[in-house]
């Protein structure tokens, strides 16, 4: 039979990297706490009870408070009969500095001999003094409580192991914030006066002074500079300098251009003795050139114009002479409108028209073409024409040589003006900015006379303790508190322990999260397996159970592709050892053999061989001999006990399995057992041990994965597909083994439950009647109807 194609009817398979729901993201979140219940448990309970501990064994700390409301005092001038304003917020804030600034600590504890206090000794150390340590207790707040959060208010606390002393400490540094705000108010007031009006003198004698100088420096001004905000005439004459000279450029550049076409079409001329050709280099002349030439050539043509002349010239000739010079019109009238519209507009292609027309009309009476033919003697030919052009041309520069000279002087002296007169402008800003500066310094001098006040003695402050420092009260531990932040930080180091231990165990938790990563179909799951050592009489895919209901699960799903000859050839591979692939492959081929299908079970796992234990069976003349040429296909092939189930052993041990799997004779004994048999089962070696499997996977219909999920991790699983993958492989299911994966992997979760109901309680009646086809194996291994 020849080799089958391969099957098309297989289960769809979700992509290892689908995306799951934000429900399914919620549950697997609730699955970790779940899973890790147990270590976020006790780490909370640890939590609490270090903390409750803590709150019973820690120091006992006692605050004192005091509360000062601040109001700015003024003299009444301004309307407000209370004579008392409310203070900014930045006033407060220095306040605050100001009551725990190191001065008036320092000063308290000294005016009070509270320095060597025995409370405060016993919490310094080498780095912290009497007076760091009582600023680093001090606590100072704005605003009340309540609807009076806003109030500018000061609330004063200040924390100590002895009460009696908290108070002390706390009335003292007040005394003397107190008595350091008033000695402000008299002592630095008086000086301030007298500081601010020696400034304003100075201040306005230099602003007089920066007047003068600017009054000066106007007067020596020029004529035209009229201040801030005036134009500079010799700076906008030079810039029209430069743009005339610019102009002047273009027209020399155009001007030599020209001439040099000129001279190289006079030397043309003289190798060319068709006059018509001749005609044609007119067109160099510019339009504004022509209308002079045109003089010169209408005063020939009045001279040779006359009366007696036309009377003795024949008519033919005549002609010729009036085409030549409506030639010499057209030229000229075509140069003006190319140089106007281009050379694409209609009158100008018009005008080409008509020339192209009298040119034949010349070139038909070439006898009376010639100059003098037609003018006479006196006549003026195209040479000559072109050479009295020449004549202008360098005219011309001579001409804007002469205006050059002219306008670079002019630039020169613009320029230099406008310079003078941009650096009176400079002068003239900077005075001015001289003097904003000193009347803006002297308004600032008046203000701060205006608020010192003449009656210094009314300004200032009003302070009103709203309450008195006390006796301290115990403030901390706080036995709810202490517990509560206890059990807090124990439940957020239980959920961050359980979710990094979660993550970094990688193993599957669950029968989706499997299917999820590696998108295969599930062809059944088996849990706690028969030992390999019963042999035989272990298998039990004959047997009434819920294992042997996964592998007719496993088998249902295959058989329709091995029915039609899709799949004839099958290989079992596992990531790793121990994951029970030899055991299913041996169940899966009683139970396809149950269905009336022709088994023949190869055991490749040339390594570590364990099919004929399976079926207690000898190793020897196996795979590896007919591999190696010792032994015929047939001779391998042994019978087993289990009714249409045949086994090919893995044989004599070899010292290159690799080899002798990758050779050409496997594909022969594959070709030969297709033939012969209706399902070939290869056992093959783990994936991620050995290279084996990724050999004869190709050259099989598909694979079936086995998956340990108590054993293997997340990784392996993928890469073991992924080795498959790039070996041109295919998969057609994965086989999970579930022995010792959790109640995730339960089995009571799929068809064990039914296992355990009336379902599979056959009666005794039931079980004289079973079906009389179906093979079980009785106890002593034989195979029975």
């Amino acid at each position: 039979m020849a080799e089958s194609a391969k099957p098309t009817n297989r289960l769809p398979s979700r992509s290892p990297s689908s995306s799951t729901s934000d429900g399914e993201e919620t549950l697997d979140v609730l699955q970790i706490l779940s899973r890790q219940r147990w270590l976020i448990a006790f780490l909370s309970i640890a939590g609490l009870a270090a903390g409750v501990a803590y709150a019973l064994n820690a120091q006992v700390w006692y605050e004192s408070n005091a509360k000062v409301l601040i109001n700015q005092k003024s003299a009444g001038l301004g309307g407000n009969s209370t004579g008392t304003d409310m203070v900014d917020e930045d006033i407060l804030a220095n306040h605050m500095e100001l009551i725990q600034s190191r001065m008036i600590v320092g000063e308290a504890l000294e005016q009070t001999e509270l320095v060597n206090l025995p409370s405060i000794e016993s919490h310094l150390d080498e780095k912290t003094d009497a007076i760091d340590y009582v600023i680093d207790q001090l606590s100072i707040v704005k605003g009340g409580d309540g609807s009076a959060k806003t109030a500018r208010s000061l609330n004063i606390t200040f924390t100590h192991t002895e009460p009696d002393d908290a108070k002390r400490i706390l009335t003292a540094v007040m005394k003397r914030y107190e008595q350091f705000i008033i000695d402000q108010v008299e002592q630095v007031m008086g000086r301030a006066n007298e500081m601010v009006n020696k400034a304003k003198t100075e201040v306005e004698a230099e602003l007089v002074a920066a007047e003068q100088e600017h009054l000066k420096a106007r007067q020596e001004a020029p004529l035209f500079f009229q201040g801030e905000g005036s134009s500079n005439i010799y700076q906008d004459r030079y810039r029209r300098l430069q743009d005339e000279l610019l102009d002047l450029d273009i027209q020399e550049s155009t001007v030599k251009t020209r001439l040099t076409r000129v001279d190289e079409t006079l030397k043309e001329m003289d190798e060319s003795t068709d006059p018509i050709d001749q005609l044609d280099k007119l067109a160099l002349i510019d339009s504004e050139s022509l209308e002079r030439l045109g003089v010169f050539a209408g005063l020939q043509m009045n001279s040779a114009n006359t009366a007696e002349f036309k009377a003795a010239m024949p008519a033919k000739m005549e002609e010729a002479r009036t085409q030549i010079t409506h030639l010499l019109r057209l030229n000229s009238e075509k140069q003006r409108l190319t140089s106007v519209f281009g050379p694409g507009h209609p009158k100008v292609q018009e005008l080409e028209s008509e020339i192209t027309l009298v040119k034949e009309f010349l070139q038909d009476q070439k006898d009376l073409t010639s100059p003098a033919e037609m003018f006479g003697d006196s006549a003026l030919t195209p040479e000559g024409l072109l050479k009295a052009y020449v004549g202008f041309l360098n005219h011309d520069l001579a001409a804007l040589s002469e205006r050059r000279k002219e306008l670079t002087y002019l630039a020169a002296d613009a320029e230099t003006k406008a310079k003078e007169l941009i650096e009176y402008e400079l002068t003239d800003m900077i005075l001015q900015k001289k003097i904003g500066r000193q009347e803006d310094l002297f308004e600032g001098v008046v203000q701060q006379l205006r608020e010192l006040d003449t009656a210094s003695g009314l300004t200032g402050y009003l302070y009103e303790f709203l309450a008195v420092p006390r006796t301290g009260e115990k403030s901390w531990p706080k036995l709810p508190l202490c517990g509560l932040g206890g059990l807090m930080l124990g439940l957020f180091s239980g959920l961050f322990l359980a979710v990094a231990n979660d993550v970094r165990d990688g193993r599957f938790r669950s029968a989706a999260e499997l299917d999820e990563a590696i998108g295969l179909p599930s062809l059944g799951r088996v849990g706690k397996l028969n030992s390999i050592n019963q042999g035989i009489k272990g298998l039990i895919a004959t047997e009434l159970s819920p294992d042997a209901e996964a592998f007719r699960l496993g088998r249902t799903v295959l058989l329709p592709d091995v029915r039609n000859g899709n799949v004839r050839a099958i290989g079992f591979t596992s990531p790793m050892q121990g994951d029970g692939k030899s055991t299913v492959v041996s169940n899966f081929a009683v139970s396809f053999s149950q269905v009336g299908l022709k088994v023949l079970v190869i055991d490749a796992d040339l390594r570590r061989p364990s099919a004929h234990r399976y079926f207690s069976l000898g190793k020897e003349d196996g795979l590896c001999d007919v591999l190696e040429g010792r032994l015929e296909i047939p001779e391998a092939i042994k019978v087993t006990e289990a009714e249409n189930v045949s086994v090919m052993t893995a044989g004599s041990s070899s010292q290159t399995p690799a080899e002798l799997l990758q050779s050409q004779r496997l594909d022969e004994v594959l070709a030969v057992v297709k033939e012969d048999y209706d399902l070939v089962l290869v056992d093959l070696p783990p994936v991620l041990a050995v290279s084996d499997p990724v050999v004869v996977m190709p050259r099989l219909d598909g694979g079936i994965l086995v998956v340990k999920v108590a054993n293997v991790r997340r990784d392996e699983v993928v890469n073991t597909l992924r080795r498959i993958d790039s070996s041109g492989g295919e998969m057609l299911g994965c086989m999970l083994n579930a022995f010792g994966a959790g109640k995730k992997f339960d089995s009571d979760g799929g068809y064990y439950g039914y296992y355990k109901s009336d379902y599979t309680r056959p009666s005794s009646s039931t079980t004289r009647q079973a079906a009389p086809k179906a093979a079980t194996i009785s106890s002593n291994g034989r195979v029975a109807e």
